[in-house]
């Protein structure tokens, strides 16, 4: 029997099914990481490096070269440096940067590019047009709508017993010292703000009054500092909170896209072109995807999607669906049951490295749309490697 012998630089989860699927067809998989390669040779160059690697390997019987770390540069390093030693293997590249793919290696057959995020997104997007699959009704929870804020509350009590201050102290000058109701509203806002014009002064006044008025210039001002600095506050917290999207939303039969990673990316890039009305709930505000996407037509607003305040202020309730690809399998799954209670008629699709994860998922939380986008991308990777099988 022929020997048929792999090599994959790399690890994680698509190597992990990529290796399963090769070594069921009877392929030898021998797995290599980075650090193996950076180690051959501490003072010498990756090429080096390389040539030192497979000056003992039998080449005769490996079938293909697998780059598929998770980091775009360590993979365009190494497909850089496996060019240069004209191995006359087939090559097969995980890269994201579409920029990288557009420019690189179009007159080499030998070298395959393939961006896995963009292989695995559309079938996230066809998953919308399918039927939800639950039978077991679950009780619905209300969506808590987020209360005042007590720095609201408290501009408004002091602008409260401004205004009370105001008017006793007008009653007052009135009927106590019989200033018309002009005057004794003049008088009063005059001193108040610490203008104090004095065409109406409390010379010929009470010692009473005078240490009323006294009272009066040392309380309205802390008063209207206070009102004044917590008004800015407010104002500028409310600007930045806007500037990261985060307000009430009242879009209906929208997609909400939690999480603008590499797959998110690709994944609302392909919704905004079927015209699909897309809000993304993303946590990291200094994001490079966030500017891009709101110029080209969907709402971002920067939070947390675990939280039911930020999936309330994206109407959660009226969606169409909550697509959740963030890269972390129990994020996702939090994500997921939160938005199951609070709408649990709502499609919702989540995004697992694990295969046999999603399929218990499916099984025992009713959430039926759990996709492995590494088992996808695998699959599409081992494709390549039957090519080039036929073409020999």
């Amino acid at each position: 029997m022929e020997k048929k012998v792999i090599h994959i630089f790399g690890s994680g989860h698509l190597v992990f099914r990529l290796k399963k699927i090769i070594e069921s067809k009877s392929y030898q998989v021998v797995q290599c990481n980075d650090e193996v390669i950076n180690n051959i040779s501490i003072s010498g160059s990756i090429i080096d490096n390389l040539e030192s690697y497979f000056k003992n390997v039998d080449l005769d019987p490996v079938k293909m070269i697998y780059l598929l770390d998770d980091k775009d540069e360590n993979n365009l390093q190494l497909v850089i440096a496996l060019s240069a030693l004209n191995l006359n293997i087939p090559i097969t590249v995980s890269l994201f940067n579409e920029n990288f793919i557009s420019n690189l290696f179009n007159d080499n057959p030998k070298i395959n590019i393939l961006n896995p995020a963009k292989i695995a997104a559309p079938h996230f997007v066809e998953a919308l047009e399918k039927e939800n699959e639950r039978t077991e009704e679950i009780p619905s929870k209300s969506v808590q709508t987020s209360p005042r804020k007590k720095g609201d509350f408290l501009i408004l009590k002091l602008l409260a017993v401004f205004l009370t201050v105001l008017a006793t102290y007008v009653l007052y000058f009135h009927f106590h010292e019989h200033l018309s109701w002009v005057n004794a509203i003049y008088f009063v806002v005059s001193t108040m703000t610490t203008v104090g014009y004095g065409d109406v002064n409390l010379l010929n006044a009470s010692d009473w009054s005078k240490m009323l008025a006294v009272v009066l210039m040392m309380a309205s001002t802390t008063l209207m500092w206070m009102i004044f600095s917590l008004t800015v506050d407010y104002f500028l917290k409310n600007r930045i909170q806007i500037s990261l999207g985060r307000k009430k939303y009242n879009l209906k039969k929208h997609i909400i896209v939690c999480g603008l990673g590499r797959l998110g990316y690709y994944i609302v890039q392909e919704l905004l072109q079927k015209g699909e009305k897309v809000i993304i709930i993303e946590m990291n505000e200094n994001s490079k995807h966030i500017e891009y996407f709101r110029s080209m037509g969907a709402e971002v607003y920067v939070g947390d999607a675990r939280s039911e305040k930020v999936l309330a202020d994206v109407n959660i309730t009226k969606s169409a669906a909550v697509i959740s690809v963030i890269n972390n399998d129990a994020l996702n799954i939090e994500i997921g049951l939160h938005a199951q209670a609070l709408c649990p008629h709502l499609k919702i699709i989540l995004r697992v490295f694990d295969e046999d994860i999603a399929a218990e998922l499916k099984k025992v939380l009713h959430l039926n749309f759990v996709i492995s986008n590494s088992s996808i991308a695998s699959k599409y990777f081992y494709n390549i490697l039957e090519k080039s099988a036929n073409i020999v």
